[in-house]
């Protein structure tokens, strides 16, 4: 008997965790491929989201956006896993994440809404889901490295180019450089830019970067071109030094390298030497109207946020003003709705009767006397009737003076004791609060 009594306790239990276990319903989980990274070094982040059934509308978890760090989404993918001996249906959403701070980053809980069925239905049903944070630890630079030259890619190709003939240079002459860096896994907002060296007889002027980021659905890659013109001041050999590019490859976990190869340039003498300032000249005027332009933009910002951050930002402040548009209106008709109802109650009345009775005008305060009587609900709206209901014989004196002023209309002042209308009021409120509900005897 004991046996039996245990199987069945144990099989309760047994169908309890089941019940459990698909209790579990839709939920969502946030992985990543790495758990510590370099500033700039990738690290893949996927959020998956599971339900026992199936999804009934496509699944939309909004923007993640991670602070100081870049991210970009590739692509999601079906998925199923078993837990429990349950088969679970899923949609994975796979991104990269960039950090561009020497801080840990956070992958922010992400609250979503996906339709879903129960077991053993066919309508979907609005469920809320939410995933938990999960944080990157970032490993500093090394120490002998300078950081502001750090830079993590997956690979890295090196192309320089030039624009004049450097077999033929003469003073005066301006040639354009420009090298560019073909990266991989990485954005080219981490691309560091190009410090160029100072040459002795030669004045350089940068050019704007150009910078662009490609992404598929499996990779992304991005490259930025660095350019400068060098204008020849005087004859002889310019040496241009080696350039060499460095960066760490997180796959291969070593720092490499690309060098472009240095070259002597010969300068002709220029018999036209006037030439020398107005060209000069040029490229200044063109290099202070390309640092007016880096300002301009650098200022085009709101309160300190970018233009998409400040339209974010006033999206949310504009939702949170109309909301509270709107609570504050079904307050204003809350209160309006009180005060209405304080103004036709008898309270109200009464004071108001007080308030005219101290003008001693008669034309104010009698008026103002019936209307309060007229909130009381007695046998009939009269003095008379209101001295009986609240047993005041004191208040019958000035009832005697409102007749006599009523009578007379010349008398144009009148005195109330309020003190007696306040007790003649309060004994009668006290006087119906007391008595008893008014049943009538029914004959079954």
């Amino acid at each position: 008997m004991v046996k039996a009594y245990l199987k069945y306790l144990l099989t309760l239990v047994l169908l309890c965790m089941s019940s459990l276990g698909f209790a579990q319903g839709v939920f969502a989980t946030v992985t990543s491929n790495k758990s510590q990274v370099y500033v700039g070094e990738p690290v893949a982040i996927t959020v998956s989201v599971y339900t026992p059934t199936w999804f009934t509308k496509g699944v939309d978890i909004g923007n993640l956006t991670v602070n100081g760090a870049f991210t970009v989404y590739f692509r999601s993918v079906s998925t199923s896993r078993k837990i429990k001996g349950q088969t679970y249906a899923g949609i994975q959403f796979i991104y990269n994440v960039f950090p561009f701070e020497e801080q840990d980053i956070v992958i922010p809980a992400l609250n979503f809404e996906v339709e879903s069925p129960t077991m053993g239905t066919s309508k979907g049903i609005r469920r809320k889901v939410q995933s938990k944070e999960k944080v990157i630890k970032i490993k500093p630079t090394p120490p002998e490295i300078d950081r502001d030259q750090w830079f993590v890619t997956g690979g890295m190709t090196v192309r320089e180019n030039w624009k004049g003939n450097l077999k033929a240079v003469k003073v005066g002459d301006v040639i354009e450089r420009t090298i560019t860096r073909y990266t991989r896994n990485t954005v080219a907002e981490l691309i560091p830019p190009i410090l160029w060296d100072s040459i002795p007889s030669v004045s350089e002027y940068p050019i704007r970067p150009k910078v662009t980021t490609n992404k598929t659905r499996t990779a992304i890659s991005a490259t930025r071109t660095d350019g400068v013109k060098y204008l020849f001041e005087e004859e002889g050999e310019i040496v241009l030094e080696d350039m060499e590019f460095r960066w760490w490859n997180p796959y291969q976990k070593k720092y490499l390298k690309r060098t472009i190869k240095g070259r002597t340039i010969k300068v002709q003498p220029n018999p036209d030497l006037g030439i020398l300032k107005t060209i000069k000249d040029s490229l200044q005027v063109n290099q202070e109207v390309l640092k007016a332009e880096e300002t301009e933009e650098e200022a085009k910002t709101y309160f300190g946020l970018s233009l998409s951050e400040f339209l974010a930002v006033l999206v949310v402040v504009s939702i949170v003003f109309y909301l509270f548009i709107r609570y504050m209106l079904k307050v204003r008709k809350i209160l309006s709705d009180k005060w209405a109802k304080y103004r036709a109650s008898e309270t109200y009345a009464f004071k108001r009767f007080l308030s005219d009775a101290n003008s001693g005008d008669p034309g104010k305060a009698i008026p103002s006397l019936y209307h309060w009587i007229g909130h009381l609900k007695l046998n009939e709206p009269t003095l008379r009737a209101l001295a009986l209901a609240s047993d005041s014989k004191e208040l019958l004196t000035e009832i005697a003076a409102i007749e006599g002023v009523l009578q007379n209309k010349d008398v144009n002042h009148l005195s109330f004791n309020k003190k007696i209308w306040k007790r003649a009021r309060m004994k009668l409120l006290k006087t119906r609060k007391q008595a008893p509900p008014n049943r009538e005897w029914i004959n079954p």
